[in-house]
């Protein structure tokens, strides 16, 4: 049984999943270009920045928290350890992934990225915290153990 859909463009706009969907793309955009004059992608930055925050990482644990794939990790990993902005610690013992820490070179770059990250705040007005507030429950919190489910 067939029935036909008449949506109109108030009511796509009223769905707040997709409207959320289309937001992200927007804003991912506007950081790159806003991270673009230092070479560095919004996921490179959220890497740096969740080893900032919370310390050595294994690769997995690292997608985790920033919200990728493991097997989009090794990628971006490498071109940052390339880069001298991430290095490898000593692997604890056979079988167990090895660790993943800022160099002097990482934190310098994140600390000339933090200011153009936090200033994009501005992009949302006067409420700031509630934006967040409401959209937190849908992200990892950054700790180790949470999943996140199929963002690239």
């Amino acid at each position: 049984m067939s029935s036909e859909l008449s949506v109109h463009h108030d009511d796509v706009d009223a769905v707040a999943a997709w409207t959320v969907i289309r937001a992200a793309r927007e804003l991912a955009r506007r950081l790159a270009e806003e991270l673009e004059p230092l070479d560095l992608s919004p996921v490179e930055f959220g890497a740096l920045v969740q080893l900032a925050a919370g310390g050595e990482h294994n690769q997995a644990e690292l997608a985790r928290a920033v919200g990728v794939r493991p097997q989009s990790m090794a990628a971006l990993v490498g071109g940052l350890e390339t880069r001298g902005l991430v290095e490898r610690g000593a692997v604890p013992g056979r079988g167990r992934a090895s660790r993943l820490r800022l160099t002097r070179d990482g934190r310098e770059l994140l600390a000339d990225a933090w200011p153009r990250v936090q200033a994009s705040n501005a992009w949302f007005g006067d409420d700031v915290d509630g934006l967040v507030g409401a959209l937190r429950p849908f992200t990892t919190d950054g700790t180790i153990g949470n999943t996140a489910d199929g963002i690239v």
